[in-house]
């Protein structure tokens, strides 16, 4: 989904004005900005945890996707608040406390953790957290760089940070975390007594690299399938010129133009 909308948003161009005066576009209220992300936090952990669907049996795991769920949000979200204060302006620093870019870099923290949350470390997990904050400050300024307008940097925080996360599974995984085989299925052993069906992340013991290349390449497949589907879709709206709306109703606001009223009324439109 993060990649479809990439290349929607890159088809469809930026909104009037976006990038000649970036000021008008900010985000018009940060407590509601804190309230989402914490009300979005709270929810990771019917996500993470909750994905067992039970507790009898999974209690380890669930209880495991609390504590990395946890630490990973709060590692991103520390990180990515010094980051934004203190990286040089040209790498994309503003040198102020920004609560707008903390909250993103918490929520690449919980996206970069979700992939493996039941199967790594607590220290691995704040380590996931902390590389994901760079992850998505990276990602963020190259899309406004390559002057593609992401209104909610969702691309940076869910695509680019989601793919790091499924890519630490194939680094971190810990082989002894792994689900145990199915009630009245065996094992498959190798010679050395090693656990075939289970592999571990390739910088963590027992090893075999399988875990590592299936977490990297299956991932960029999935790319390049919906960049090509979605580039033709969107490609075909565009050029039936149903992809959108008018000069006059964006200037205007869609709030008037699709929901028969103006939902700033002190500004005269969105």
């Amino acid at each position: 989904l993060p990649i479809s909308a990439l290349v929607g948003a890159a088809i469809l161009g930026p909104r009037l004005g976006r990038f000649e005066n970036p000021a008008a576009f900010e985000g018009h209220s940060t407590p509601l900005q804190i309230i989402g992300t914490f009300l979005l936090w709270f929810g990771w952990y019917g996500f993470n945890p909750g994905s067992t669907l039970m507790i009898h049996g999974y209690g380890r795991d669930a209880a495991r996707a609390c504590v990395t769920t946890t630490l990973a949000a709060a590692s991103g979200g520390v990180t990515g608040l010094f980051v934004k204060k203190y990286l040089p302006t040209k790498f994309g620093g503003t040198h102020i406390w920004d609560v707008g870019h903390t909250c993103n870099s918490l929520l690449g923290g919980l996206v970069g953790i979700t992939a493996g949350c039941s199967v790594v470390t607590a220290n691995h997990a704040i380590l996931i957290g902390f590389i994901a904050a760079f992850v998505y400050h990276g990602a963020s300024c190259l899309m406004r760089k390559l002057k593609i307008d992401d209104p909610l940097d969702a691309f940076a925080v869910h695509g680019a940070c989601g793919l790091w996360g499924v890519w630490a599974v194939g680094l971190f995984a810990h082989a002894s975390y792994s689900y145990a085989p199915a009630a009245g299925s065996a094992a498959r052993l190798g010679a050395d007594g090693a656990d075939l069906g289970v592999d571990a992340g390739i910088l963590m013991p027992g090893a075999r690299g399988t875990l590592f290349l299936m977490q990297l390449i299956t991932p960029l497949i999935e790319i390049a399938w919906v960049t090509t589907t979605s580039g033709i879709l969107f490609s075909i709206l565009k050029a039936c010129k149903i992809f959108r709306v008018s000069a006059d109703q964006e200037t205007v606001g869609m709030d008037v133009s699709k929901h028969g009223g103006d939902a700033y009324t002190s500004t005269g439109g969105t």
